[in-house]
């Protein structure tokens, strides 16, 4: 990190000098792609890697085994078996090939606007019990979502007292339109309810969280930082995970927590 030569003479932003980039330094992902079949550079006035004869070189690491010659014409894109880049996941996606956009479980919206004939992912993992405790908008109108803050960066960091004197307490984010609406003010307690439970923190009003229009509907978003339990440096506070719902990626299995459905009222 003491590495502070930005200097770039090609214009192409291979900063070499620049810190460390992982894992050889390369600053330009698949840049055999930037040569023909040959291993001449497309554009002659923009080389940044080539083949001499023996191996490849250039001003940037070569993303390439440096000695396999144009001639066994493998592929530029290395992390592909083929070498080729794909424009869908063949057969390595659950509800693919091509990926599709779906709704949240818990969606504000009772229709996906780009696929009306199928709002949630059909091949996403959810049990029946967990099924059983998801809300509907005409009970739950704000969409949460779950994330991490500078003084607070990840779980174990609460148990700190220097980040618990700047962030002493447990709290929540939520719009000045939504504020002004339900009679809140920043420092006010707030409870956040849906049918999984519910959390009680402390009001932050912000316009970093403004009512939008989504399809016509207008929606507010409560932002709920993931940080504080009942046993930490801070003062106790609730669980966060008490609101997210146990819904798997139909792919990766990760849970919907950057998106689902409650409601706000003063405490």
């Amino acid at each position: 990190m003491a590495r502070r030569d930005n200097g770039d003479p090609s214009g192409l932003g291979a900063v070499s000098g620049w810190a460390w980039a992982w894992p050889a330094n390369r600053r330009i992902l698949y840049n055999r792609a930037s040569a023909d079949e040959q291993g001449k550079a497309w554009d002659p006035n923009r080389r940044l890697i080539e083949w001499d004869g023996a191996r490849w070189q250039g001003i940037d690491v070569p993303d390439y085994p440096l000695a396999l010659a144009p001639q066994q014409q493998a592929g530029p894109l290395i992390m592909q078996p083929d070498g080729l880049g794909h424009l869908f996941a063949l057969d390595k996606m659950a509800d693919g090939p091509f990926p599709e956009h779906y709704e949240p479980m818990e969606s504000p919206l009772d229709v996906n606007p780009l696929h009306p004939q199928q709002r949630y992912s059909p091949a996403a993992r959810l049990f029946a019990g967990d099924a059983a405790q998801l809300g509907e908008a005409a009970d739950y109108p704000c969409v949460a979502t779950t994330y991490s803050i500078t003084e607070l960066f990840r779980h174990w960091t609460k148990h700190a007292l220097l980040n618990a004197i700047a962030k002493p307490e447990q709290f929540v984010e939520i719009g000045i339109e939504l504020a002004a609406e339900k009679g809140i003010w920043s420092g006010d307690s707030v409870r956040v309810t849906l049918r999984r439970g519910y959390i009680k923190a402390k009001a932050v009003v912000t316009r970093r969280l403004p009512r939008l229009m989504v399809d016509g509907k207008p929606i507010d978003t409560v932002g709920i930082p993931c940080l504080w339990g009942f046993e930490v440096a801070t003062h106790k506070g609730f669980l966060t995970n008490t609101l997210t719902p146990s819904v798997g990626d139909a792919n990766s299995q990760t849970p919907e927590y950057k998106g689902f459905l409650v409601k706000v009222k003063k405490a």
